[in-house]
């Protein structure tokens, strides 16, 4: 199969391009002809796809990538960006921290897929610590007052907003009042400073 090349590419170095790379070959891929009527419809579902994983943020991702070796997160992500594709309605998806791990650009890209879901006529039921996702889903239930064995009672349930005035919610009190990280004064490095050489 290797020495079956398309453009001067096989199929192993086609799969070793991450979904952003593929998906930039493909709107730079010119077909005429034969080759244009062949590959028309499966080039119309190779960039659905590989936008549909973009959009969810794993435009990083190797297409060779063994499953595996995929953290919980990504392979959440990979089978929601197979729901959007697959245009279901009346579905109820439930997700685990989808945005664990995830850089805050690709966390915009992720809430508004979500988004496009719900459009759609889905219902999504979202266990989430992430303050972006709390403030744009249409209710919240916040579980606790403590962890584990300490929690498991609805604290406070409505909107973000109502959340914020619950007297009762620590994710209310930190919707209302974000925590304020110390800013510190920069440390001084300079010859002087202890190092390991």
């Amino acid at each position: 199969a290797l020495h079956v090349l398309f453009r001067d590419k096989s199929i192993a170095a086609l799969t070793d391009l991450s979904v952003r790379d593929f998906s930039a070959n493909l709107q730079k891929l010119k077909l005429v002809g034969r080759e244009r009527d062949i590959a028309r419809d499966l080039l119309a579902e190779l960039a659905a796809r590989t936008a549909f994983l973009s959009d969810v943020g794993l435009g990083y991702l190797q297409l060779n990538r063994a499953a595996p070796t995929l953290s919980g997160g990504e392979a959440q992500r990979i089978r929601l960006a197979a729901q959007l594709g697959s245009n279901l309605q009346g579905v109820c998806y439930v997700l685990d921290e989808p945005t664990i791990g995830l850089h805050p650009r690709d966390n915009v890209a992720l809430l508004s897929t979500l988004d496009k879901l719900r459009a759609k006529g889905n219902t999504l039921v979202v266990v989430e610590h992430d303050e972006d996702t709390i403030r744009r889903a249409d209710f919240v239930i916040d579980l606790g007052p403590g962890a584990g064995t300490r929690g498991g009672h609805v604290v406070a349930q409505g909107t973000a907003t109502e959340l914020a005035r619950s007297g009762t919610s620590a994710t209310g009190r930190c919707l209302a009042a974000p925590l304020q990280h110390s800013r510190a004064r920069r440390r001084i490095i300079d010859r002087e400073t202890p190092m390991i050489d």
